[in-house]
């Protein structure tokens, strides 16, 4: 790694910049990230929780074999093709030749290769795990493919947590993952920082095992989901972060796995809470939500209701005009007391 490879970094603490100091990578606070054979373990923070602490134990032992053995029965268990599943998803992600994506999660490369086939020379592609066997399998993998499939953009591996990722605000184009999102101890925490990473107008696609809610009481849910209790995980949509827009959702893979997509907004959908109700009840968003005050008698309602119906006025008009004047009249008379 050299000084400008360094540079696309952050300290996953606090997001500040890195700098390249021997084999390692440091932030200005002194904390010192290891490069291990070229590629930067970013992992943060240092006690990780017993979920993830767990999930990168067990990638990294099934990392070399198992893992790929793993899916290969998956999918064939669900009768899919696998190279029609992940070019879906592909496409659903929809890369611009020049993009910059960031891989969350990477594995073993099943899906980095299709991704990196997507790019040219001006593109680029970050592949992240939280596992450091997953990740130095990915780039064995990567190179493999690579010979065959001439990759075009360039490459960038890292360990890291996907709830810390270790790269600037609005930094890519796109961001990917697949397979790991049951796994995050603070799924919310991640579904923002998927979102924080990813530029305005940028999309990110991430997805896992749930079996379709019209499923999981019938038979076929019931073996499933007794062969992995994962797929007894329901739709995560609490992890949509609020500056979601144009949010889909799908099952794929007889329908036991979702996919969830999005495009990065500014902040929440904007909203003219100062627009005027038309009706009776009068008033707008803001005063409906921020002037609720302490309810009244059913009978006055009903009083109130009349009196603004004569008065040709909404009941908010009458009861904000009524508050007001009673209540300057009230701190008036308070004021002129000895």
């Amino acid at each position: 790694m050299d000084s400008s490879e360094a540079e696309l970094y952050r300290s996953p603490a606090d997001h500040s910049a890195l700098g390249l100091s021997g084999d390692c990578l440091v932030s200005a606070e002194g904390r010192r990230f290891p490069i291990e054979n070229g590629v930067p373990n970013l992992l943060w923070p240092p006690e990780l929780s017993e979920i993830e602490a767990r999930t990168k134990s067990e990638y990294d032992r099934v990392a070399e074999q198992i893992y790929d053995a793993a899916l290969n029965w998956q999918f064939a268990a669900l009768h899919e093709d696998e190279e029609q599943v992940r070019e879906l998803m592909v496409n659903m992600l929809d890369p611009g030749p020049g993009a910059r994506i960031l891989e969350v999660g990477c594995g073993t490369g099943r899906d980095s290769f299709r991704l990196a086939r997507r790019l040219d020379a001006s593109g680029e592609l970050f592949l992240q795990d939280l596992s450091p066997g997953m990740v130095h399998t990915c780039v064995k993998r990567m190179t493999e493919y690579g010979r065959e499939m001439h990759f075009k953009c360039r490459l960038h591996y890292s360990i890291s947590n996907a709830t810390y990722l270790p790269f600037p605000s609005d930094f890519f184009d796109a961001v990917f993952h697949f397979g790991g999102f049951n796994e995050f101890s603070d799924a919310k925490k991640t579904g923002e920082e998927f979102a924080r990473v990813v530029k305005p107008g940028g999309t990110v696609l991430f997805g896992d095992e749930s079996v379709g809610p019209w499923l999981r009481d019938v038979e076929f849910g019931k073996i499933v989901t007794a062969n992995n209790p994962l797929f007894a995980h329901k739709l995560p949509l609490e992890s949509i972060p609020a500056c979601a827009r144009d949010v889909n959702v799908r099952w794929i893979m007889a329908n036991c796995f979702y996919v969830i997509t999005f495009k990065k907004g500014d902040g929440p959908p904007p909203l003219d809470i100062d627009l005027v109700h038309q009706g009776w009840r009068g008033g707008s968003m803001r005063s409906r939500y921020y002037g609720v005050m302490e309810g009244v008698t059913p009978e006055a309602k009903e009083l109130a209701r009349q009196a603004a119906a004569r008065s040709g006025v909404s009941v908010h008009e009458w009861l904000d005009r009524l508050v007001r004047t009673q209540a300057g009249q009230d701190l008036a008379a308070k004021r002129r007391e000895p």
